[in-house]
């Protein structure tokens, strides 16, 4: 068994038609992993931008009317904080979501390789018509 074992391990690392299917995959799988990626940050970035216009714009109104209203202020910076955990909450789930997807660009891609490289290894070791009768 360890020979028949050792015999495939040097037949599929050897051989040139096992790794072409395995790096179209694994190229393929690290396309959807890097546009995955770039979603989140591209989200994450906006959110920010959000964060700082809207504590730029909070920051105003209590300068505008914070002296004159102290009760006014602290529910500029309560509503503030309420976005930016409303944003937080959003980065936590897109991570989720971004970390499920990039699990799955990879379980199914070595799945789909996993097939492929199996019917290479059929088409290559189907046996030949013997000459020898």
């Amino acid at each position: 068994m360890e020979n028949a074992l050792n015999a495939a391990q040097v037949l599929f690392t050897a051989n040139p038609l096992f790794l072409a299917p395995q790096a179209e995959y694994l190229w393929g799988a690290q396309g959807r992993i890097l546009d995955e990626v770039e979603r989140f940050s591209s989200a994450w970035f906006r959110r920010r931008h959000e964060a700082a216009q809207s504590l730029i714009e909070a920051s105003r109104r209590i300068v505008a009317e914070g002296r004159a209203d102290p009760a006014s202020a602290m529910k500029e910076i309560a509503d503030w904080q309420h976005g930016s955990m409303e944003r937080l909450r959003e980065d936590a789930q897109e991570y989720s979501r971004m970390l499920g997807n990039c699990a799955t660009a990879f379980s199914g891609n070595d799945v789909e390789a996993a097939e492929e490289t199996g019917e290479t290894a059929k088409r290559i070791a189907k046996p030949g018509k013997s000459k020898s009768g």
